[in-house]
């Protein structure tokens, strides 16, 4: 069975090649801020000129050629189409409730519903946590995240960490689950690093794990408003982090990161202008240029609910930055450009990734998918509606969903008129009725170890931060 296949491009060759020079003329020239001097000290040892002073890293174009032509030499990416598209969370701050449309503050109980659900949810491919909990202690929440998705996620899972210290726990929980970490060094556009997340990026290489960047350059804020000038910062801070990496670990492990459009009328980075796809695009194709897989910003919205803007921006983007061969799209389960995380968002996001992955599957061609005999039975004007081949081929040709509606308008009015809101927040209720007495999927033994790595970040959180 033939799969979909297609690359489209936004750029040619030749502008390709023309944005990766002027990368490396603005990495030798510009360079970028690294505030940490024990990886500015391995960087100038391969090669790197290093201002201890402004803590400015340039790295020679040779240098960084280099760097690219190793990594080439043991990495190849194809530029196909995958064959199934599956969605991530993003740690939010809010909680959105669509019923009272009000927005608060995010609770260590938001994490555990998270985790039940996503259990659930066969497109949504981690249990990360949804909010940064705020009835626990900021130096804490990492922590104590972390080990609720130990202890209950049969998926894999984690949240950003923010804090060398909850870097220390996070990783001991990890070893004791034998699960190796990839740390997300991310870029402050444009060109720096923060001193604490190249603290942690030590941590993690000294430790084993691995390290990846997601740089999110904005048109128009910190990079330049044309989309040209945006890929050049966006490149460079891909490539330097590249380097860092390379430098703390002997490996690159990362996919092309995302880039994005700042509103002018509103000043908030934009999730869902035509500018995603077009950068999703042009992303793909430097990705494919630097052998990396790629993830874009793409399958997301602006718009507050989940309507018609929604819909059509989340497919708009997610559709044509696939068919570029972008590996991966946005975190789902988002209200507007980061305004906070909604349970229902996140169970209409999973149905309209069955929805495309349905498609994916492409079209199988055999003798019993054809049933030319069964054809020839129903003859002219008959119908199939009662033969056997209906009832034993229609549950792997029906795309069959919970949310999204097929009825007739008096079946609609009959049912209440229901919106696949309403829809999606009957579906939680019901994923999540006793979710408090979820059963850990870890032994006791394990859970123990972990409840003491936990124990333990809390005292030596009260001898830091409460003496």
């Amino acid at each position: 069975m033939k799969h979909i296949s297609g690359i489209i491009e936004v750029l040619s060759q030749t502008e390709i090649e023309f944005i990766h020079n002027k990368t490396l003329e603005l990495l030798e020239k510009v360079g970028v801020k690294v505030p940490n001097n024990e990886i500015l000290d391995i960087c100038h040892g391969m090669g790197c000129v290093v201002d201890k002073h402004t803590q400015i890293l340039k790295i020679p174009a040779k240098v960084m050629a280099d760097v690219i032509s190793e990594h080439k030499k043991k990495n190849t990416v194809k530029g196909t189409i995958t064959e199934k598209l599956t969605g991530d969370i993003s740690t939010q701050v809010f909680v959105v409730d669509f019923e009272t449309k009000k927005r608060r503050y995010g609770l260590m109980d938001d994490v555990m519903k998270g985790i039940i659900l996503v259990e659930k949810l066969d497109f949504i491919k981690a249990a990360n946590s949804v909010v940064i909990p705020s009835d626990v202690p900021a130096e804490l929440s990492e922590i104590e995240s972390f080990k609720a998705i130990f202890t209950y996620s049969s998926k894999p899972g984690d949240t950003y960490v923010l804090t060398p210290f909850s870097a220390k726990y996070v990783l001991q929980l990890s070893d004791a689950m034998g699960i190796q970490q990839s740390y997300l060094l991310d870029t402050v556009s444009p060109l720096s690093f923060r001193e604490e997340s190249l603290e942690i990026a030590l941590q993690y290489a000294k430790k084993g794990h691995r390290i990846h960047t997601g740089p999110m350059t904005m048109a128009g804020a910190t990079s330049p408003v044309t989309l040209a000038g945006t890929l050049v910062v966006e490149n460079a801070e891909v490539l330097a982090s590249m380097f860092i990496i390379y430098s703390l670990t002997n490996c690159i492990s990362i996919c092309y990161a995302p880039a994005h459009s700042f509103d002018m009328q509103t000043l908030l980075c934009s999730f869902g202008a035509p500018n995603q796809a077009l950068l999703g695009i042009a992303c793909a194709q430097m990705a494919r240029y630097y052998n990396l897989e790629s993830r874009t910003n793409t399958g997301l919205s602006d718009s507050i609910l989940p309507d018609f803007q929604g819909g059509f921006e989340k497919a708009s983007t997610a559709v044509i930055a696939h068919l570029a061969g972008c590996k991966e799209i946005g975190c789902q389960g988002i209200v507007g450009a980061d305004q906070g995380f909604s349970f229902e968002q996140l169970v209409i996001d999973n149905e309209w990734l069955s929805y495309y992955n349905y498609i994916l599957r492409g079209i199988e061609v055999n003798e019993k998918t054809i049933g030319l005999d069964v054809i020839e039975k129903v003859g002219i004007g008959g119908n199939y509606i009662t033969e056997e081949h209906t009832a034993m081929n229609m549950m792997d040709n029906y795309w069959y969903s919970n949310l999204f509606k097929r009825e007739a308008w008096d079946q609609w009015i009959n049912n209440g008129q229901k919106e696949i809101l309403g829809t999606a927040h009957e579906y939680i209720k019901d994923i999540l009725s006793g979710y408090q007495y979820a059963v850990p999927v870890i032994t006791p033994s394990k859970l123990d170890e972990l409840n003491q790595i936990t124990e333990d970040a809390k005292q030596e959180y009260v001898l830091i931060y409460k003496s």
